[in-house]
């Protein structure tokens, strides 16, 4: 008969305990065969499979592609759960087959048959070839068993595990099938044996020491992404946040490795969080993925850690997690990871937060607000503080959830102008009892550094808030974006400039640390540099509107004043009716201004007039810019001083000579001295 040579996917199933059944029942057996059949073969079929035949309780089948077999083997397994009286174990491998006489013969076909020997009842097991054929497809969830050495194979191969809900991963201590038997020797020839490759092993060292340099990979950056939430199940959407966003602070904690921040894995477009974008984007060395699924308890987390270089997987592992282990999965997960990062628990690691005693509810509402902090809108940031005062009143001693009070109430004042009296009261009173609970959390000096700039005045005070917490998390990007703005708000530019470029290596992608880079830059007179980074920014971020406003800044400082029309015109397109904050109409009036585009600014200027005659000015900076523009000087200075009396958080400004380009004198007079002696801006 002729024969004929293919590739092909092969797939092996195995009806678990059919061969006790068959020696105790032997009628319900072969019902059981005929349902197998049954199913299994339209399922086979719908995915271009070709039923080759039965091997007694086993069914041996083949198909034209890798997915086509996954497809069947994912489909066979649901239908053997819905059905519930028998499983099935399946192994898959790809490889070169013989075709004769309706039969299939080949080294591939043994592989197959191997890996279901090694299979439990309700798994699906395949080979490395079969791995990297479906990496792409989102659709199958898999795990890594190891090596195993199989009879008759030559070479060990790595196995992998389907781990999607609903199915069975091994363990390997329940992995016995038709694995090689290991060789027993007497004691004398084991240690003639031991000897002979103690002594081949170190003649080979020493020969490639010679000749080849070693080359040990080092892991420099890992980066972990957000969770898949598979289901799109809202229940657990802060779960698939906040459990890699702790893995972040956490590893940030290490001096060795860089971790990149929050934003720069979280905002990324799906498109740019594959591996190949990540390590183009990013230069990540290893990225940490998980998916959550609901399981029948909870929900199930797999994670995978792989090289960003090679695809390879580094290590992968399942978790059952429900609301009251999150903080005990969270410790698994870095607790597994010190081997493949090659990170010693004396590195600053903490491996295990028991000793923080965190109740498990107050720590779900936690990671629940946590997950809303970083919203858009008023509505979702007082969302956030709702969860966070219901931690605490779970536990009211969880330092954690007051400091996170008082930083998003700071981010509401620096973002939205609200009402600086409730700042000063609510968040001092809640880093306050932040602090008194645990004073090692760097999340309150963080915090403090920000109250003491913004709304107290206290620049050195903010400064040492800032070393304080850099000592704490020193690889923490948004300290450093704060801390570097800090200092180049107040003049020392040269230590400002290496903490922005730090907070950009944390940071590389997002608009913050990409805008501090910039103003930091603006503010030390390197303009171009400056430019540059905005134009990152909006790059990445194409509705940035301040990332075009402040190139414009760049551009008029240069007197390129062409470009700075344009980059203001593009931040004026992106707005509402041409309006958007207070501080950002002053921004547009001023770079109109400096431009020479002096009708365009008088009549930003007149609408912003008009504004204010008919509501309450929210940022008496931004009127003090309006009437600077227009000359009237007099109340210029009387919304300068309400700028100062009611702590706005734009009072800063007030203080950069670079904010008065073309109002010199101004900047220079008596009035405007006076007003930043009572900052302490100048002595």
């Amino acid at each position: 008969m002729s024969q004929t040579r293919q590739l092909a996917a092969i797939m092996f199933t195995d009806i678990s305990g059919f061969t006790s059944l068959m020696g105790d029942d032997e009628q319900k057996a072969y019902a059981i065969l005929q349902k197998n059949r049954a199913l299994q073969k339209p399922i086979i079929e719908q995915f271009n499979g070709t039923w080759i035949k039965e091997l007694g309780d086993g069914v041996l089948a083949s198909f034209p592609t890798v997915s086509d077999a996954m497809n069947a083997a994912f489909n066979i397994q649901q239908a053997c759960n819905a059905a519930k009286n028998f499983q099935l174990s399946i192994g898959i491998h790809q490889g070169e087959i013989i075709v004769e006489n309706g039969d299939i013969f080949g080294d591939a076909v043994n592989v197959a048959s191997r890996i279901q020997s090694l299979g439990v009842p309700g798994s699906v097991l395949f080979s490395k070839k079969v791995k990297d054929e479906i990496h792409n497809k989102a659709e199958f969830q898999t795990l890594s068993l190891g090596n195993f050495e199989f009879k008759n194979v030559e070479e060990p191969l790595e196995i992998f595990a389907l781990s999607n809900p609903g199915f069975i991963v091994p363990r390997k201590e329940e992995m016995k099938g038709k694995l090689k038997t290991p060789v027993k020797k007497s004691n004398k020839g084991r240690w003639i044996a031991a000897s002979l490759g103690v002594l081949l092993l170190l003649s080979f060292f020493i020969f490639r020491q010679s000749i080849f340099p070693s080359k040990k990979t080092t892991i420099k950056s890992l980066a972990i992404l957000p969770f898949v939430n598979t289901g799109n199940d809202s229940a657990i959407a802060y779960l698939s946040d906040g459990i890699p966003e702790n893995l972040i602070n956490r590893f940030s904690k290490i001096a060795g490795v860089k971790v990149f921040a929050r934003s720069a894995t979280f905002e990324l477009p799906d498109s740019a969080k594959k591996i190949e974008s990540l390590r183009r984007v990013l230069n990540a060395d290893v990225v940490l993925t998980g998916r959550l699924s609901k399981s029948p308890t909870g929900y199930t987390l797999n994670c995978e850690l792989v090289d960003a270089a090679n695809k390879n997987q580094l290590w992968g592992n399942s978790f059952e997690l429900t609301t009251d282990d999150i903080a005990n999965v969270e410790d698994a997960i870095v607790a597994a990871l010190l081997n493949p990062l090659e990170i010693s628990s004396a590195d600053g690691i903490t491996i295990n937060q028991d000793n923080k005693k965190v109740n498990p509810a107050a720590y779900a509402e936690y990671l629940k607000g946590r997950y809303l902090s970083y919203g858009s809108t008023p509505e979702e940031s007082e969302q956030a503080i709702s969860y966070f005062r219901k931690a605490i009143s779970i536990d009211p001693k969880y330092a954690l959830a007051y400091a996170a009070i008082a930083n998003e109430k700071i981010t509401q004042s620096i973002f939205s102008n609200a009402g600086n009296q409730e700042i000063m009261n609510e968040g001092r009173t809640s880093l306050e009892a932040a602090k008194a609970l645990d004073p090692t959390l760097p999340e309150i000096y963080t915090t403090e550094g920000a109250l003491k700039f913004y709304y107290e005045h206290d620049w050195k005070g903010a400064v040492n808030s800032y070393k304080k917490a850099l000592d704490l998390d020193p690889n923490n990007a948004i300290i450093y974006i704060r801390y570097s703005a800090t200092l180049a708000d107040v003049g020392q530019t040269k230590e400002a400039l290496p903490l922005a470029d730090k907070a950009v290596e944390l940071d590389p992608v997002s608009i913050s640390s990409l805008h501090n880079l910039g103003w930091v830059n603006l503010l030390a007179g390197n303009y171009q540099k400056g430019i540059d980074a905005f134009a990152k920014s909006v790059e990445l971020h194409p509705t940035f509107t301040w990332g075009y406003i402040k190139q414009a800044f760049g551009y008029n400082a240069l007197k390129q004043y062409d470009k700075a029309l344009e980059e203001t015109n593009k931040a004026e397109a992106l707005l509402k009716d041409g309006w958007g904050s207070e501080l950002i109409q002053a921004a547009l009036m001023y770079n109109y201004d400096a431009a020479g585009n002096k009708s365009k600014a008088d009549s930003l200027a007149n609408r912003f007039l008009d504004y204010a005659s008919k509501n309450t000015v929210k940022d008496p900076y931004a009127l003090s810019c309006v009437y600077r523009m227009k000359q009237d000087y007099k109340k210029a200075l009387e919304w300068e001083e309400k700028t100062v009396q009611q702590r706005s958080p734009s009072a800063y400004i007030l203080a950069m000579p670079f904010q008065y380009m073309g109002y010199e004198d101004f900047y220079k007079s008596e009035g405007h001295q006076k007003i930043l002696r009572q900052m302490g801006a100048v002595q």
